[in-house]
Parts: C-alpha cells; structure tokens; sequence
C-alpha cells in the first residue's frame, strides 16, 4: 500500500546544504541515469529545498521501517561525499523536521538503500521538472510505497 507524501517545505534560513552538497544529496538519492541532468541544473534556493526534502524523507522512512531489517554493510559510497553530508546534516537537522526519528537517530542518521531507490523513483518526475522549467509550481509530492526487500542484502548507509 502506498501513501502520498507531501515533501517538507523548509523556509529559508532552514536550508543547510551548499550547491555542491545539493548536487551530491540529489546524486546519492537519484539513479546515475539523472546524475548528468543534476549536474546541469542552474542551483536555486527551490532546488536546495528540494534535496534536503528528499533527505529527510529518506531519514524518516527509514527510521519509521525500523532496522530489525538492516544489516549495515561498509561498502564503497555510491556518490563520493554522500555519507559525510548524511552525517553533517544530523548534526544541524531540527527534531521537528522528522516524525519517526529521535533527536539521538539524527545525530547518527542512517538510510535504507530500497528507501533511497523508492524515493529517487517516485520523485524523478520532479526532478524532471526541475530540469525543464527550473521551478515547480506546486507543492511537490508523490505516492510512496516502502516494501523491505524480502531476498539478498538490505543495504543501510549512515
């Protein structure tokens, strides 16, 4: 079953990331398909807002779903510089910003990989819009469905 999810919108003294940790959060969280098309985006304010949207949702599903599931694995970071701002933001992340995820979760916030995948799948056609027009005009959401793989390794980065 699949709920639809409103992204968080975020004023904008609430906006952490750099451009450069924009591009990186939107590459860890989008299949390298649309890693070209980040790269080209013209950077915004919106865009930002966008990404760290995307990074909080991740968080707090991943920490909704639980980590009965995960087994944590060290293995090669799929975006150079991913795991460092995932940390970095738990750091300066607001508790209200999540539902499921305790002030000690953040400080040390992790993600499901299937988590990341869903997201990035869900939201593509935003991105899309992103990369057309530069600015969404309405509130960006999308029907998300988070199943734990049943088969093979659950992948947690954090």
């Amino acid at each position: 079953m699949s709920n639809y999810k409103k992204l968080r919108k975020f004023d904008l003294e609430d906006l952490l990331f750099t451009e450069t940790e924009t591009r990186i959060v939107l590459k860890f969280i989008f299949a390298e398909t649309h890693h070209k098309d980040i790269d080209s985006l013209p950077m915004s304010d919106r865009l930002r807002e966008f990404a760290q949207a995307l990074l909080v949702e991740a968080i707090d599903a991943s920490y909704a779903i639980g980590y009965v599931h995960g087994l944590f694995r060290s293995v090669k970071n799929p975006v150079k510089g991913a795991l460092k701002i995932l940390k970095s933001f738990g750091k300066k992340a607001s508790q209200n910003w999540f539902k499921h995820a305790s002030v000690h979760d953040i400080q040390n916030a992790q993600v499901y990989n299937f988590v990341l995948d869903e997201v990035g799948r869900q939201f593509s056609r935003e991105l899309k819009i992103f990369v057309t027009n530069n600015q969404p005009d309405e509130p960006l959401g999308a029907f998300l469905a988070y199943k734990v793989p049943t088969h093979g390794i659950v992948i947690r980065w954090g």
